[in-house]
Formats: C-alpha cells, sequence, structure tokens
C-alpha cells in the first residue's frame, strides 16, 4: 500500500466526480499540451488523456512517477517527467496549459513560477487550498489581500470556480480546497498606457507596503524603504492615496500609480 509523504504536500483526489468540472473550466482541445503537476496516481492524468490532451506530467516522488511511466508505457500521449515542478524548464513548450491538483505545500510559488516565465501558459485551472485561492483572489479591503494577490493581479486574472471538500482527499487534509481559473495576459500590464511595468519596482513598492501590514501605508512605506516620512508624504498625494490606508485596502490601480511616481520622483533626483 502506498504511504503518502507529508513532505510533498501529497493529498491526492479519489472523487472522480470533481474531474468535470477542472475538463471543462480548463477548456481543452484534442492534441492540446497540458503540463500536469503532481499527477500522484493519475486519476486527474486519465481524465486529461480522455480529453484528447498531450499531457507532460511532472512528479518527484520515485514510486509514483515510476508507476505512472508503467501505466502508460504503451501510449505517446503523455511524458513522464521525474522532477520538482518548481525547476522544470518550460522554455521547451509552447501555447500550453497547466492543470492540476497543486501540492498543497508549495501551490503558491508553483503558480508564481509558471506566471513569471518567459512563456506562461494560456490558461492554469489548478486546485489548492482554499485560503490560498482566497487570497488570490481577495479584493481591496479584504485582510487577506497580500503580495501574492497583486503578484496574481499583475500577471493575470483569477476568479474561484467551485470549493471542493477536504472528504474528496486522501489522506484528508485538514481544509477544504477550490479549483481556480487564471487567466495570464497576453502583454504586460500598461504603464501610462504605453511603457511595459517593470515588475522588479512593483514588487519591490509591493513588498515594502505589506512589510508591516497592520500599520498605515505611509509608515510601511517609509520604515521599509527608508524613505523620509514627508517625501512619502507627497508621493501618496501625488498617487491619490489616502497615507492612512493600510497596504490591503488599496486596489491594483492603485498600486501602479504609486510605482509610477516613486519611478518618477527617483529618476529626477
Amino acid at each position: 500500500m502506498f504511504k503518502s509523504k507529508k513532505s510533498l504536500g501529497q493529498h491526492f483526489l479519489i472523487n472522480a466526480s470533481v474531474l468535470p468540472t477542472i475538463i471543462k473550466a480548463a477548456e481543452i482541445k484534442k492534441g492540446e499540451t497540458i503540463i500536469e503537476i503532481g499527477p500522484g496516481h493519475g486519476i486527474l492524468t486519465r481524465a486529461l488523456l480522455d480529453a484528447g490532451a498531450r499531457v507532460f506530467a511532472i512528479e518527484k516522488d520515485y514510486n509514483l512517477s515510476t508507476k505512472l511511466q508503467k501505466k502508460y508505457k504503451n501510449t505517446n500521449k503523455i511524458k513522464i517527467i521525474r522532477q520538482d515542478a518548481l525547476f522544470f524548464d518550460t522554455a521547451q513548450l509552447t501555447g500550453y496549459k497547466v492543470v492540476s491538483n497543486l501540492p498543497f505545500n508549495i501551490a503558491s510559488p508553483l503558480i508564481r513560477k509558471f506566471l513569471e516565465a518567459s512563456n506562461p501558459p494560456k490558461l492554469m485551472v489548478v486546485m489548492v487550498q482554499k485560503e490560498v485561492a482566497e487570497k488570490i483572489t481577495a479584493q481591496p479591503g479584504d485582510s487577506e489581500r497580500g503580495i501574492l494577490t497583486l503578484a496574481i493581479e499583475f500577471y493575470a486574472e483569477a476568479k474561484i470556480i467551485v470549493e471542493v471538500s477536504k472528504s474528496n482527499f486522501r489522506p484528508q487534509p485538514k481544509v477544504d480546497a477550490s479549483i481556480i481559473k487564471i487567466n495570464p495576459y497576453l502583454q504586460p500590464r500598461p504603464w501610462d498606457g504605453v511603457k511595459p511595468v517593470k515588475s522588479g519596482l512593483f514588487f519591490k513598492i509591493v513588498k515594502a507596503g505589506f512589510s508591516a501590514k497592520r500599520r498605515q501605508i505611509h509608515n510601511s512605506l517609509a520604515g521599509s524603504l527608508g524613505i523620509e516620512k514627508d517625501e512619502v508624504y507627497k508621493i501618496l498625494a501625488k498617487s491619490g492615496i489616502n497615507p492612512e490606508l493600510r497596504a490591503e485596502d488599496l486596489t491594483f490601480g492603485q498600486w501602479l500609480k504609486l510605482v509610477k511616481e516613486f519611478w518618477y520622483t527617483k529618476s529626477n533626483e
């Protein structure tokens, strides 16, 4: 009997009734390339193949990857890759989608890895912990809103498709899961409608804003960036942002304005 590995975040989907929702959300076309991360025993893998997909199944666990290789040794529609998905090179693929029940312990970094890739997927439909899904889709004013939220908003649009009870997994996790659909933008987010946003500067400012999440935004920025409060107040005023707001209260558009003003201010010093 196979024993799951807690270190790999293994919680295997056992209820096939969940699969049609995933397949429908993924909008799979015959012959389309799908990356599946952590296929486990292959319940979703089979559904992907039945939908006509060409599957790259990335499985770190030696025993599971060996089992899948034996199971699908007579088909050329699937490639089993024994590797940590965090180090998978997407450069070899074009026009692919990611459809997976992600390992719970690395779901967030995996989503960011693919969105930040030089050739991101056309679409991601993934199952993650419910709390991660709520952080990804958190709206301004929601205490769950944070750096992960802004990272997703920078690269894509995301929405929760449906919640999935923890009873659908073995071993049963402590929390429920959610299926989320992530549509990456075809082009970088606009900067004044012309120049692309510089991701390095954007995330530097966002991380500074969330460095002391419960403090007002002017305090967080000044403390983390080492800038005088008077200067921060001026930048916030030019951005049209109330300095008494917290980082979680800002919309994505407000973050863009803030980053723009920091860039202009530093460029003119």
